[in-house]
C-alpha cells in the first residue's frame, strides 16, 4: 500500500513538472521615459567658523590676534539674518559641528555647518546683503529638488512601462500575433540628476558673489525597464 502511494505521488509530481516546463512564447522589450522638471527647492550650505576681531583691523598681524569671536555669537547673528529674510526656523538645520584641523602654533577654531532650505530663490540674493560675512567660511548652493519629485518619478516609471508595452504590441501585431499578459518586469535604472547652479555661489570672509537663479538647470528624471510579455 505504501509503495502504491509513493508511485502515485511521484507520477503527480512528474505531471506538475511537465506542466511547469510548458513552452511559453514571449517577447522582451526595453521601455524608457524621461522628464525635465524646474526645481522649486534649494539647499543652501553655510559653514561658519570662529575668528579673531583683529583679523579685520588694519595693520594687524597674526601675532596680534587675541579677541576671538565665539561660534555661538556668529550663529546667533546668522540665524537672525536668515529669519529676517523670511526663512522659517524649521528650514534651518545643523549638519555638522567641529573642525578637522588646527594650524600649527594657532588656537583651535570651532566651526559649524548649517543647511538652509529655500523655496523662494529670490531670497538668495537678499541674503547677500543681510549676512555678516566675517564669520562665514563658505556658502554654497547645494542640491536642488522639487517639492513633488516623488510624484514625477512615479509618472516617469509609468510612462516607461507604457512605452515597453507599446513597443511589444506593434512588434507582435506586425507579425499577425496578439500580445498577452506581462510575464516579468526588470528595472534597469531608476535615477534623476539634481542640478546645481551653473556657477556655484560662494562666499568668502571678505567678499560675496552670486549667480542669477536663471542659470539653474532643470532636474532630469529618467527610468528604463525591460518587460517580458506573452505572445498569445
Amino acid at each position: 500500500m505504501k509503495q502504491l502511494f509513493f508511485i502515485t505521488v511521484l507520477f503527480f509530481a512528474m505531471t506538475i513538472s511537465a506542466q511547469n516546463n510548458e513552452e511559453v512564447r514571449f517577447i522582451e522589450v526595453r521601455g524608457s521615459a524621461e522628464m525635465e522638471v524646474q526645481p522649486d527647492e534649494m539647499i543652501l550650505s553655510i559653514t561658519i567658523q570662529e575668528y579673531f576681531e583683529e583679523e579685520f583691523q588694519k595693520n594687524k598681524e597674526p601675532k596680534d590676534y587675541k579677541t576671538k569671536v565665539p561660534l555661538a555669537k556668529i550663529e546667533d547673528g546668522l540665524i537672525k539674518s536668515l529669519r529676517k529674510a523670511g526663512i522659517e526656523k524649521e528650514d534651518i538645520r545643523v549638519r555638522s559641528m567641529g573642525n578637522y584641523w588646527r594650524q600649527q602654533g594657532k588656537e583651535f577654531l570651532f566651526s559649524k555647518n548649517l543647511e538652509v532650505k529655500i523655496t523662494d530663490f529670490s531670497k538668495v540674493n537678499e541674503l547677500s546683503t543681510l549676512v555678516d560675512s566675517k564669520g562665514i567660511r563658505s556658502l554654497n548652493v547645494g542640491q536642488m529638488s522639487h517639492s513633488e519629485i516623488e510624484k514625477f518619478r512615479r509618472q516617469v516609471k509609468t510612462d516607461a512601462l507604457k512605452d515597453a508595452r507599446e513597443k511589444a504590441a506593434y512588434l507582435v501585431e506586425s507579425l499577425g500575433e496578439e500580445l498577452g499578459e506581462v510575464l516579468s518586469i526588470n528595472e534597469m535604472n531608476d535615477g534623476y540628476s539634481r542640478p546645481y547652479m551653473a556657477k556655484n555661489m560662494m562666499m568668502a570672509a571678505d567678499e560675496m558673489a552670486y549667480e542669477s537663479v536663471e542659470e539653474v538647470q532643470n532636474i532630469t528624471i529618467s527610468y528604463q525597464v525591460t518587460a517580458r510579455f506573452r505572445i498569445e
